[in-house]
């Protein structure tokens, strides 16, 4: 392992959604989907070509029926939890962020979909297989490694109000203890995508109806 070339690394790739803050892009496919799939594409190619090694370094596993079965009951599970921690900071008095909800109400079922995607695959890649992966190698502490992105990753939400702040803490260090309890990124993908696709596409259209 190469410590400087994962710095880089780290520091490209968890930076980079920073100045994606800064990046006043209309369209909302290109701006919540396409930049996103952008850096992705250059992690990986990054993976590959700079460090030499392979998306197995970062929790990549074959795709089995075991996978997908499990990723589903996790995401059920952790669904019910969010809701649970939602309903807890609201009690408390503190205010969640309504700007992205109102957002992706206007928004066709088709780009919700790509979103959905977008969050489960990039976000998971990023700041759970990747970030923690190669912190992990560089410090040898897995509970700092596992810190660190949750940090991050809340970090990017900091203009949401602190309700907001402390659910995004919670839902990221759910998906990190998932991940490090089974070590399989392509299951934190699809527990991940279980939850937006309930949170964003069909309880809006229950509500709806």
């Amino acid at each position: 392992m190469d410590n400087k070339k994962t710095l880089i690394g780290l520091i490209v790739f968890l930076g980079t959604p920073f100045i994606f803050k800064f990046l006043h892009i209309e369209n909302i496919l290109l701006r919540e989907v396409g930049i996103w799939f952008l850096l992705l594409f250059s992690l990986i190619s990054w993976i590959y070509f700079v460090e030499k090694r392979t998306i197995a370094s970062i929790g990549w596993k074959k795709i089995t029926a075991k996978t997908v079965f499990v990723g589903i009951g996790l995401g059920l599970v952790a669904f019910i939890l969010f809701g649970i921690s939602n309903v807890v900071i609201q009690a408390l008095g503190l205010e969640l962020s309504q700007e992205t909800g109102e957002l992706f109400a206007s928004q066709p079922f088709l780009v919700l979909m790509f979103i959905a995607l977008r969050a489960a695959v990039v976000e998971e890649v990023l700041f759970r297989g990747y970030a923690f992966e190669r912190i992990n190698e560089l410090i040898k502490s897995k509970w700092i490694a596992a810190l660190v992105p949750v940090i991050i990753f809340m970090l990017l939400h900091l203009s949401w109000g602190i309700g907001h702040l402390i659910f995004v803490f919670f839902v990221g260090g759910l998906f990190m203890l998932i991940y490090i309890s089974k070590r399989n990124l392509g299951m934190v993908m699809i527990a991940h995508f279980i939850i937006d696709f309930i949170a964003i596409l069909i309880l809006p259209m229950m509500l709806d109806a």
